[in-house]
């Protein structure tokens, strides 16, 4: 993997966000879980690049995202649909998610965190601030977002560096080196 500033990357982040849904993954050595997201952004706050993820309380990745700050995004290519889809419809409470769909998860020690090995690029990311949606801060008209009214909880993630595949074939960046 090629480690980047994200100002280095030059795909549209947004349009990869269209073809397949990343998988976030929280924690630290032999304590961590994944999970696909489908919402979340990227922009500045505080004058740092920053990712928000939303992680619901009731999903198993809340616990790891209360107690550790090392985040990743793998964006994984399209041939493995199959797997990102298990890792956002089962839970890491009765699955091994790597286990049963022969991912692999790669611990970087620099980092205290893991990733997907077999994504074309990954975000890696430190938490710095968290908001807790409630029903006085949800609209009327995405409250069906809600039922049992089962909050996000949104993480700002100061974007550390991003690691790009040398095997990406699709990847459109420019080293100024």
């Amino acid at each position: 993997m090629l480690k980047l500033n994200i100002e280095e990357y030059k795909n549209n982040i947004f349009e990869d966000l269209k073809k397949i849904n990343p998988i976030l993954t929280v924690g630290s050595y032999n304590d961590f879980n994944a999970m696909t997201v489908s919402w979340g952004g990227i922009g500045v706050l505080w004058n740092l690049n920053v990712a928000i993820v939303y992680v619901r309380k009731s999903r198993n990745t809340y616990k790891f995202s209360e107690k550790y700050d090392s985040f990743t995004l793998s964006f994984l290519p399209e041939k493995y649909a199959k797997e990102v889809a298990f890792f956002g419809s089962k839970s890491g409470r009765d699955y091994d998610k790597f286990k049963e769909t022969g991912l692999h998860a790669s611990y970087e020690p620099d980092f205290n965190g893991y990733f997907v090995a077999e994504a074309n690029y990954v975000i890696r990311m430190k938490k710095i601030a968290k908001f807790d949606f409630d029903s006085d801060f949800i609209p009327e008209e995405v409250k069906n977002h809600y039922p049992n009214d089962d909050y996000h909880t949104a993480y700002f993630c100061k974007i550390v560096d991003i690691l790009v595949n040398e095997d990406y074939e699709d990847y459109k960046f420019i080293l100024n080196r």
